[in-house]
């Protein structure tokens, strides 16, 4: 039997640590927040007062992670659960920072905010920040459901054809990896007798274990973990998912669980005493392919947008082949720029784009620059960004990407990562072609019966749009600023 004290010392070793952790339990907590006062709201507030309290769990989340940067916070939570450390303060700093700027310009933009989006939405940011924390199987599998949960929150929303399309695929294949991944973890423990990534002895029940075992294992694990960041061949359910929803459900879906997983993958990757590097080449010119003919073939916008985003979980995941804290600085640059430009463009796509998918929309854009001009060159300077072209900051991003695989394959001289090397340039070129579409449309091209088809503005405040382009040109006038703000 249990005495007082034991359990008392019980509960003691489980909360150890939590004053570490306090930016991720506010989040949590905040659930529990935005559950309460959707039941005592005043009866006609509207989503004025979700904004609100959503904003609030925001800022105080925010202070809180940004002061645990300055604190130099480093250690392991509640049974070695979770390990804060530099690299992840700054990752989970940058999620909540994401964040917060998706719910500002959604209420900038007047959009509609549910309850069921409001939950969905911090469900994905609490599982986000929880991945980018977790060493252990148990806190991997449940942090990731935890974002996935909300996902399928979001994705659920739109009750028509086009919403149980893109909803049911992807619950099903969600559920079957959550399935893998999870057995995945099971044989990784039967060979290693250890749960946590970090031990002595996980890395050295692999490397006895029988290879094609472990491989086999590592490799369940993988498909649960790549099919988060549709990284092919686990990225079909994400065009019909993505181009379903709304632009910030679209911009949010495609950056924040991928910059989580890719940290994930970096702590995961430096703690397998296997060499990965052949793997992780191959599957990534796999999905720069993937994403980017994809891409080329699609005459819708947000389907179109929605293929780039896999390219670019793609160049996210490349930083797992780099050393630690060039891959970590290379993640935070990238995703942060990345992040801004998916904002911008996945909003003033969304103000044009047709809500039928199999429709080509493009006949949407000629004259749209006659009509809009403030707005159409926003939206050209978000595709320069996207592409990885100055003024934006994007382009140090994709420099720092090449040098680094540059100096691997130097060191390394691997083949598979000189042809990753040629393919994401080769790529980077092909992606010119759809990026530069709907600009080619704007500007060059014009009907006479463009006033019929769209209204000539739709009153959206701009200034957000521009404060979201000023911020990435200054990224690539001082880079060293913006990479300072998340490493303290």
């Amino acid at each position: 039997m249990f005495s007082i004290a034991a359990i008392s010392a019980k509960l003691m070793q489980v909360s150890q640590g939590f004053t570490w952790i306090l930016p991720e339990l506010v989040i949590l907590a905040w659930i529990l927040v935005c559950l309460c006062a959707e039941i005592i709201q005043p009866k006609h507030a509207g989503p004025f007062w979700r904004y609100l309290i959503t904003q609030i769990g925001l800022i105080l989340a925010i202070l809180l992670a940004f002061q645990r940067i300055q604190a130099q916070v480093s250690g392991f939570v509640s049974f070695h659960l979770f390990w804060v450390n530099a690299g992840s303060n700054a990752i989970n700093a940058l999620l909540l920072v994401i964040g917060c700027l998706v719910i500002g310009v959604n209420q900038t933009q007047k959009k509609a905010f549910s309850f069921e989006e409001q939950i969905g939405f911090l469900s994905i940011l609490a599982g986000c920040l929880l991945t980018s924390l977790s060493m252990h199987f148990l806190s991997i599998f449940l942090s990731i459901e935890l974002m996935s949960m909300g996902t399928y929150i979001l994705i659920g929303l739109r009750k028509d054809a086009v919403g149980a399309r893109a909803s049911l695929p992807y619950l099903l294949f969600g559920m079957g990896t959550s399935a893998i991944l999870l057995y995945g973890f099971s044989l990784l423990y039967g060979m290693t007798g250890s749960m946590q990534i970090m031990s002595a002895t996980f890395s050295r029940g692999i490397a006895t274990a029988d290879p094609t075992l472990a491989m086999v294992a590592l490799g369940m694990v993988a498909a649960g973990i790549l099919f988060k960041m549709s990284w092919a061949p686990f990225h079909p359910w994400s065009p019909d998912v993505l181009e379903s929803l709304p632009a910030s459900w679209m911009a949010w879906i495609s950056t924040a669980p991928k910059i989580a997983i890719a940290w994930l993958g970096i702590k995961f990757i430096h703690f397998i005493p296997f060499q990965s590097t052949v793997m992780i080449s191959l599957l990534a010119i796999l999905t720069l392919l993937v994403g980017n003919f994809g891409a080329i073939r699609q005459q819708h916008s947000k389907r179109l947008f929605a293929y780039s985003s896999i390219a670019h979980g793609g160049f996210l995941a490349m930083a797992w082949l780099f050393p630690s804290d060039q891959a970590l600085d290379a993640l935070l640059f990238y995703g942060f720029v990345y992040s801004l430009s998916t904002i911008l463009v996945f909003y003033l796509v969304d103000e044009t784009a047709s809500e039928d998918q199999v429709t080509n929309d493009m006949g949407r854009w000629p004259s749209y620059a006659a009509n809009n001009p403030r707005k159409a060159f926003l939206l050209f300077l978000g595709c320069i960004a996207l592409i990885g072209f100055p003024p934006a900051g994007t382009f140090l991003a994709k420099v720092m990407y090449f040098s680094q695989l540059w100096e691997k394959y130097q060191n390394d001289q691997q083949a598979e990562v000189l042809l990753l090397f040629l393919v994401a340039l080769a790529m980077t070129a092909v992606s010119l072609v759809y990026y530069l579409r709907i600009p080619f449309h704007m500007y060059l091209k014009k009907t006479p019966d463009f006033e019929k088809k769209q209204a000539k503005n739709q009153g959206q405040n701009e200034w957000a749009y521009w404060v979201l382009a000023l911020v990435i040109i200054a990224t690539l006038v001082a880079p060293s600023y913006f990479l300072s703000i998340w490493k303290g």
